[in-house]
This record gives structure tokens, sequence and C-alpha cells, in this order.
């Protein structure tokens, strides 16, 4: 019987999901296993090896990721970890969608709350003189 749980999260784009987990400082591997109860093991596309045995993974099913952990002895909390991941994930897709569309960040704000306020200008293409 396995003990893996898969927690669906609305994350797509593997590229924002790296930068997200590397801004939060999480080491992690692409494609690999996680470990659960009782040595029980399970591939996945993107690993993050945990202390204690009890790992977190990510895997892909069709167009979007799927956290999968054995949540019984996961030494973080899943809540605070999705809330933690989904808000770097989304800065990254907006911080690629506008650089997409022209717009670079002029500025950037964090509130104490830990919103963050992004302000963009489109950037203006400059034509050479010869």
């Amino acid at each position: 019987m396995s003990h893996f749980s898969k927690i669906k999260v609305k994350i797509h784009d593997e590229e924002c999901l790296l930068k997200a987990l590397d801004d939060l400082g999480y080491r992690y591997e692409c494609g690999g296993e996680i470990r659960g109860f009782g040595g029980r093991r399970m591939r996945v596309d993107i690993a993050i090896p945990q202390e204690g045995g009890y790992d977190i993974g990510f895997l892909r099913e069709g167009e979007e990721f799927q956290m999968v952990a054995d949540l019984w002895g996961l030494k973080v909390d899943k809540d605070e970890f999705i809330q933690q991941v989904n808000q770097r994930y989304a800065y990254h897709v907006v911080l690629k969608q506008a650089k997409t569309q022209g717009f670079k960040v002029v500025e950037e704000q964090q509130a104490e709350d830990g919103t963050i306020r992004l302000i963009c200008e489109r950037e203006e293409e400059v034509e050479a003189v010869s």
C-alpha cells in the first residue's frame, strides 16, 4: 500500500517552478525518486530531498504538475510549502509573460505581508543609425 499523496497545484511551467524552488533555497533533482514510509520510493519529475527520509516531489500529469509526498512523515508544513512555491512560481510566470510581451520590470516592492508589487514598462525598440 502506497502512502504517497498527490496534491493538485496549478503549476504548468517547469522553468518557472525550478526558479521558484531556487529562490526558496530548495535543493532538487530533475528526474529521480522520492522516499516515503518504510523505504518506499516513487519516481517523479522533480525530487526535493528532505531530512528524515520523507521527500517532496513534483510529477507532471498532462499539462500540469502535482506535488507528491508521503504526508505522514513530512517535516515541512505542506500548506505553507505550497503557498510559498505558488507565490514564487506566480512571480516568475509574471516576469516571463511580461518579457514575452515586451515589458521590463522597472521597480519591485515587497510588503511586510509578503505581497510583491511589480511595476513594468514597455521596452522601446531602438533603431540603429548607420
